[in-house]
């Protein structure tokens, strides 16, 4: 076991160096730490994309499936094991996988682990020679002295832009001189809680037959994400921002290539029900135009011929007949 357990410890190390690594380059591109920890979010996003997307469909596919699953459960309620082997039976019949969406959640777990251990020392794991020693020197010899080989704790900062005020390596629980001064940190925690509620929101927006837990989940979720946000570094609050906006845009692609929970994709619905309303203006058009009457309406005889309207001659057809017997 204890050799196992270096390995283990050898491995992880290795992950932060290599993480460390990739913020030096994305500050080597843009000198800013904040800018460096959205690239890497995004990158390490786009990586575990195959695993999110599979989780996604699968998720999709069990909310498409709650009516059928409850139709079972209700012709079984008194058999259990007959209708646990109904259930894997419909399962492997729509191919669906009931646990698809726990697996890659935790897959993810080691990143947020290691982004949290990153920025909790990231001097440790940056680059400090060679061509992407930017990042290092800027937070560790910003006057010429190295800060970070200071004892018993490095010191050091991580500001957002270089130069500014909002530390990346404090958190919005730490001991600020002001209102104003913990006023982005507060703030940064806020847009998690309101991008994870719109996150949840919007994976019930096309159910029908809401799950009075899952409903629950989806009100606890945020509020667990703004307790833990509070006294995590900023840096690490930032990476769940930006993963709630990409999660939020994956979802809604999903929604309009792959479909809802109701059925068709939301893409597809819009354009069948563009052209339904197309259809049904064409076909009243000419109903419009012939008064809304049948085949043989205005204009036309019972045999479908035109009829003679009479001629506009300024004079009333009863007067002139009047005249014509009198004569």
């Amino acid at each position: 076991m204890y050799i196992l357990g270096n390995i283990f410890s050898d491995v992880f190390a290795s992950f932060l160096n290599a993480l460390g690594y990739l913020l030096a380059v994305f500050y080597s591109v843009i000198p800013s730490a904040g800018i460096a920890i959205i690239l890497l979010t995004m990158l390490l996003r786009l990586i575990v994309y195959p695993l999110t997307a599979k989780q996604a469909k699968s998720m999709l596919s069990m909310q498409q499936a709650q009516p059928e699953i409850k139709k079972l459960q209700a012709k079984y309620k008194d058999d259990k094991q007959k209708l646990n082997e109904e259930m894997m039976a419909f399962y492997k019949e729509n191919q669906i996988n009931p646990f698809g969406g726990c697996l890659p959640l935790l897959l993810q777990m080691p990143i947020f682990i290691s982004l949290y251990r990153l920025l909790n020392d990231i001097p440790k794991h940056l680059p400090q020679t060679g061509r992407f020693s930017a990042f290092y020197n800027e937070i560790c010899i910003p006057a010429g002295v190295n800060t970070c080989n200071a004892k018993p704790k490095p010191i050091y900062k991580l500001p957002f832009f270089n130069n500014g005020t909002f530390d990346l390596h404090l958190s919005a629980g730490s001991g600020h001189d002001s209102i104003m001064a913990a006023l982005p940190y507060w703030g940064l925690v806020a847009l998690v809680v309101v991008t994870a509620f719109y996150q949840q929101k919007q994976t019930m927006r096309f159910q029908t037959q809401v799950n009075a837990q899952m409903q629950m989940v989806g009100k606890i979720m945020p509020l667990f994400f703004a307790f833990i946000s509070i006294n995590i570094p900023a840096g690490v609050v930032l990476y769940f921002f930006v993963s709630n906006l990409w999660q939020i845009g994956q979802q809604e692609v999903v929604y309009r290539k792959i479909g809802t929970p109701n059925g068709e994709p939301v893409g597809k619905k819009a354009k069948a029900a563009a052209i339904e309303a197309k259809s049904r203006e064409a076909t009243a058009l000419p109903e419009i135009e012939s008064g809304g009457k049948s085949p043989g309406g205005p204009g036309k005889t019972a045999s479908g011929g035109s009829k003679q309207a009479p001629k506009a001659s300024g004079q009333d057809p009863n007067r002139a007949r009047k005249r014509k017997r009198k004569k």
